[in-house]
């Protein structure tokens, strides 16, 4: 009975960080921030500089001035325009539905030599929203990139896992309590 509850509570973690961890087209490699755009990648970061000098690479830690830099890996997307528009999630079935109206910042096409694309925005409310970054080639070919994220919910976050974790904790104390000294009482 004990071992098939850990093996439960076991596999409920690694669903949960699994789940924490999963922000569509963003993910950490070897220390890097990296964005899947078509076949290509780009490195992501971003900062906060009025509330830390730490980046990030998902969800944005805290409302307020943000900077959100994009650096192209490959040359092919220096090639191509690349555009990003910031949506909030407000549930839409498709990232179509009333763009302009859920349309939170718009950075218009343009092709970036240097491979660096900088833009910062003041995200005013906390929420849930969607990154989308687009190239689009002279020939037609067109990529996308889509990256669901929060801004002032990571506190939440952290705050629900720890609480996870200790109720974890106290499930296994608890049994192992009552394994180690209530059953061998009754057996006594």
């Amino acid at each position: 009975m004990f071992v098939k509850l850990l093996a439960a509570l076991i596999l409920a973690t690694v669903g949960l960080v699994a789940q924490a961890h999963a922000h569509g087209g963003v993910s950490l490699s070897d220390g890097q921030c990296i964005m899947k755009i078509g076949p290509d990648t780009m490195n992501f970061t971003g900062y906060q500089p009025l509330k830390s000098r730490e980046v990030f690479c998902d969800d944005i830690p805290d409302v307020g001035p943000t900077i959100i830099v994009l650096d192209a890996v490959q040359d092919e997307l220096r090639d191509m325009s690349l555009e990003i528009r910031i949506l909030r999630d407000v549930g839409q079935k498709d990232d179509g539905e009333n763009l302009e109206q859920n349309t939170e910042t718009y950075v218009p096409p343009k092709k970036y030599r240097t491979g660096t694309l900088n833009f910062e925005y003041n995200f005013a409310q906390k929420g849930k929203f969607i990154g989308l970054v687009k190239a689009k080639a002279d020939d037609g070919r067109e990529y996308v990139s889509r990256f669901p994220f929060s801004v002032g919910t990571t506190a939440d976050k952290d705050l629900t896992i720890a609480i996870f974790f200790a109720a974890v904790g106290l499930v296994g104390f608890g049994l192992w309590y009552k394994r180690s000294f209530l059953d061998k009482k009754k057996t006594a």
